[in-house]
């Protein structure tokens, strides 16, 4: 199938030849996510090393690279392959990595200068999540330095160009018209905006109405979170019919098996209720109508918790231009946005980049144990502000990760091996000294594992939980344990746990990275 980046394949190419820094600039839809990849390899740029493409999350690189490697004949694993946390499917052949951020962000602590690896593509950096903003500084630091010979691509399909051509100066800049099927865009009246009613009920009138009038193609409906998106398929149920509709959730707390079903072809029209996950690089075939909330959890720093928390806020026009471009990728189709023309033009036109509003410590550190020696110097694409650094560098110095001129301590070294927040870091340490840290690992990843106890529940669930658990009013820490605890003596048994409210994938996820944990501690 000849996809729109196609189009611009020997320039893109030759810019990747003939320079060491590229921006390529090309609409949802347009195939850069899988496409770019196999360009290069097909023109062999591969053969000496590995391209590193970058995800801000991790069901896109797990998708993505089962969509490459099918498409390239590979079987998942050689050629092509993907690393995410708690998975690595990758081997020594493997040409095309994809990893999230993350990921990539930790190898330069153990291989600061990328050995094997011939360039780096930063997809959907549009997003600007806190780890693509700081790989993308490492790299320019490593290109700079030790790596002239490295490539740098960064791929998005809304950003601000102009400031970003000026951070990666000298640069190569590749455009892609794309094709995108006309869409109608509707947002709903002031009157219906002003009922109060529950987004998950607007959405699901929304839907209703929408495939009434439109008989063909599937519909996605972009929630902010897993509960609303609950909610959402439970109202769908009551209006439309199960024999005509398959109502899918998808987000990333389920396991792969069911985002696997939310996004392969189905036999039956699906709506499929998302998060964001399925705003940018997951390509969902046939979809013709898109319900938007307008809705996105965003994670922001607390002061006063002194953590990272996720409020419900309102997304900006280029998320919600990515999210109705959704509908137009093989046919026209139709948009309604769940608020007003008025709300629409008072809302950013970006997304305010992480690196303004979250937390730092664990960053700083990374970059600490990375090789930054100089945190002044660094060279963010956009600088957080004097205070929000100042209140990591206080975190990192009363956690003894950071001493008193501003160095990475004996302990900061050691905290710097765990992929946690310094908090935890600094508590596996201490664990070590009191030896418990098989306690303390476990500890540490139930209050990591997200919805391991579901909060909306019945009264009869929620009395035999308190049965079997106890009193756990005072401590959400000692219910996670006790009901991880159960599960984990039941092997993770669906019915049982869906008896207590436990969700019973989340409670084996919080079993694998609790060994992952305990392993790190092995050699800190």
């Amino acid at each position: 199938m000849r996809l729109p980046i196609h189009e611009i394949e020997i320039e893109f190419l030759k810019a990747f030849r003939d320079n060491s820094r590229i921006i390529l600039e090309a609409p949802t839809g347009s195939g850069k996510s899988t496409q770019t990849p196999q360009m290069l390899s097909k023109a062999g740029f591969l053969e000496v090393g590995e391209l590193l493409v970058l995800q801000p999350r991790r069901i896109a690189a797990r998708m993505l690279a089962q969509r490459v490697a099918f498409e390239m004949g590979e079987r998942l694993g050689d050629g092509v392959g993907y690393q995410i946390r708690n998975e690595n499917k990758t081997s020594a052949k493997t040409r095309i990595r994809f990893v999230t951020e993350g990921i990539l962000l930790r190898r330069f602590i153990n291989d600061p200068e990328l050995r094997g690896v011939v360039g780096i593509v930063f997809d959907e950096f549009h997003e600007r999540s806190l780890h693509g903003d700081l790989t993308l500084a490492r790299a320019l630091m490593l290109q700079k330095s030790h790596r002239p010979d490295l490539k740098i691509i960064v791929m998005s399909a809304t950003l601000d160009a102009t400031a970003l051509e000026t951070y990666l100066s000298p640069c190569s800049i590749v455009f892609s018209e794309g094709r995108i099927f006309p869409v109608d865009v509707n947002h709903i009246d002031g009157r219906l905006a002003n009922t109060n009613a529950p987004i998950w009920d607007l959405a699901a009138k929304a839907v209703e109405d929408a495939t009434r009038a439109e008989p063909e193609g599937h519909v996605l409906v972009f929630m902010p979170g897993a509960f609303e998106i609950g909610r959402t398929i439970r109202a769908l149920g009551e209006r439309l019919s199960s024999s005509d509709f398959k109502l899918l959730p998808l987000h990333s707390e389920l396991s792969s098996k069911d985002q696997d079903e939310a996004i392969y072809p189905c036999p039956r029209r699906k709506v499929i209720v998302s998060t964001n996950v399925a705003e940018t690089s997951l390509t969902i075939d046939n979809v013709r109508i898109v319900v938007d909330s307008g809705q996105a959890r965003i994670a922001r720093y607390d002061p006063l918790r002194g953590l990272n928390t996720l409020w419900i806020e309102k997304i900006s026009h280029a998320s919600a231009k990515q999210r109705m471009g959704r509908a137009g990728r093989t046919a026209p189709g139709r948009c309604i946005r769940l608020w007003t023309e008025r709300d629409h033009s008072d809302r950013l036109e970006f997304d305010e980049p992480e690196a303004l509003r979250m937390d730092l410590a664990e960053s700083l550190l990374t970059l600490m144990a990375s090789g930054v020696q100089d945190l002044e110097s660094f060279e963010w694409f956009e600088r957080p502000s004097s205070e929000r650094m100042d209140e990591a560098r206080c975190l990192l110095r009363m956690l003894g990760a950071m001493d008193a001129e501003g160095k990475l301590t004996r302990n900061g070294r050691r905290m710097s091996s765990f992929p946690l927040h310094p908090r935890y870091a600094a508590m596996m340490l201490a664990a070590d000294r009191f030896g418990c840290v098989q306690e303390m690992a476990l500890a540490a990843a139930v209050t990591q594992t997200r919805g391991l106890l579901i909060r909306k529940v019945d009264k009869s669930v929620l009395n035999r939980r308190e049965s079997l658990l106890g009193d756990c009013a005072n401590s959400d820490l000692v219910a996670q344990m006790r009901a991880w605890s159960a599960a984990n003596a039941n092997r993770f048994e669906i019915g049982f746990c869906k008896e207590l409210g436990i969700h019973a994938q989340s409670a084996r996820q919080a079993s694998n990275l609790s060994k992952q944990i305990f392993g790190y501690a092995k050699y800190a």
